[in-house]
Protein backbone atom coordinates (compact mmCIF):
# COMPACT_ATOMS: atom_id res chain seq x y z
CA UNK A 1 0.00 0.00 0.00
CA UNK A 2 1.29 3.42 -0.97
CA UNK A 3 -0.94 5.28 1.50
CA UNK A 4 -2.27 4.78 4.98
CA UNK A 5 -5.61 6.29 5.94
CA UNK A 6 -6.77 7.58 9.31
CA UNK A 7 -10.34 8.66 9.99
CA UNK A 8 -10.98 10.96 12.92
CA UNK A 9 -13.92 13.24 13.69
CA UNK A 10 -15.42 13.05 10.19
CA UNK A 11 -12.06 13.81 8.51
CA UNK A 12 -9.93 11.49 6.41
CA UNK A 13 -6.14 11.80 6.78
CA UNK A 14 -3.82 10.17 4.23
CA UNK A 15 -0.14 9.48 4.80
CA UNK A 16 2.49 8.24 2.35
CA UNK A 17 4.18 5.01 3.35
CA UNK A 18 7.84 4.31 2.57
CA UNK A 19 6.67 2.21 -0.36
CA UNK A 20 4.65 5.17 -1.64
CA UNK A 21 7.67 7.47 -1.38
CA UNK A 22 9.76 5.00 -3.40
CA UNK A 23 7.01 4.75 -6.03
CA UNK A 24 6.88 8.54 -6.43
CA UNK A 25 10.68 8.67 -6.77
CA UNK A 26 10.48 6.18 -9.63
CA UNK A 27 7.55 7.88 -11.41
CA UNK A 28 8.93 11.41 -11.00
CA UNK A 29 12.56 10.36 -11.67
CA UNK A 30 13.81 11.86 -8.40
CA UNK A 31 17.23 11.03 -6.93
CA UNK A 32 17.38 9.14 -3.60
CA UNK A 33 18.53 12.30 -1.80
CA UNK A 34 15.10 13.90 -2.33
CA UNK A 35 12.53 13.05 0.35
CA UNK A 36 9.49 14.72 1.91
CA UNK A 37 10.28 17.72 4.10
CA UNK A 38 7.88 16.37 6.73
CA UNK A 39 10.37 13.57 7.41
CA UNK A 40 13.21 15.99 8.16
CA UNK A 41 13.88 17.18 11.68
CA UNK A 42 13.01 20.84 12.20
CA UNK A 43 15.69 23.11 13.62
CA UNK A 44 15.27 26.48 15.32
CA UNK A 45 16.19 29.49 13.24
CA UNK A 46 19.00 31.85 14.19
CA UNK A 47 16.53 34.66 14.96
CA UNK A 48 14.85 32.55 17.64
CA UNK A 49 18.17 31.60 19.17
CA UNK A 50 19.37 35.22 19.09
CA UNK A 51 16.24 36.32 21.01
CA UNK A 52 16.95 33.72 23.68
CA UNK A 53 20.49 35.05 24.09
CA UNK A 54 19.35 38.64 24.69
CA UNK A 55 16.70 37.54 27.20
CA UNK A 56 19.25 35.54 29.18
CA UNK A 57 21.71 38.45 29.14
CA UNK A 58 19.13 40.89 30.55
CA UNK A 59 18.26 42.44 27.19
CA UNK A 60 14.84 43.60 26.01
CA UNK A 61 13.50 40.13 25.11
CA UNK A 62 12.10 37.48 27.39
CA UNK A 63 9.10 36.63 29.52
CA UNK A 64 7.75 38.88 32.24
CA UNK A 65 9.33 42.07 31.00
CA UNK A 66 7.63 45.11 29.58
CA UNK A 67 5.52 48.14 30.42
CA UNK A 68 2.87 46.26 32.41
CA UNK A 69 5.20 44.66 34.94
CA UNK A 70 4.08 45.12 38.53
CA UNK A 71 0.71 46.76 37.73
CA UNK A 72 -1.45 43.73 38.52
CA UNK A 73 -4.72 42.96 36.77
CA UNK A 74 -6.09 46.48 36.60
CA UNK A 75 -4.94 48.54 33.65
CA UNK A 76 -5.45 51.93 35.33
CA UNK A 77 -8.83 52.42 33.63
CA UNK A 78 -10.94 51.51 36.67
CA UNK A 79 -11.79 48.02 35.47
CA UNK A 80 -10.41 45.06 37.33
CA UNK A 81 -9.41 46.95 40.47
CA UNK A 82 -9.93 45.01 43.67
CA UNK A 83 -10.33 41.73 41.84
CA UNK A 84 -11.40 39.13 44.40
CA UNK A 85 -11.67 41.70 47.22
CA UNK A 86 -15.36 42.60 46.79
CA UNK A 87 -14.69 46.13 45.56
Amino acid sequence: AYLSEKFNWQWHYYFLTNEGIEYLREVLHLPPQVFPSTLTKQRATRAVLAGADTAAAGGDGGWGKGKGKGKGWGGGDGYGKGYGKGE
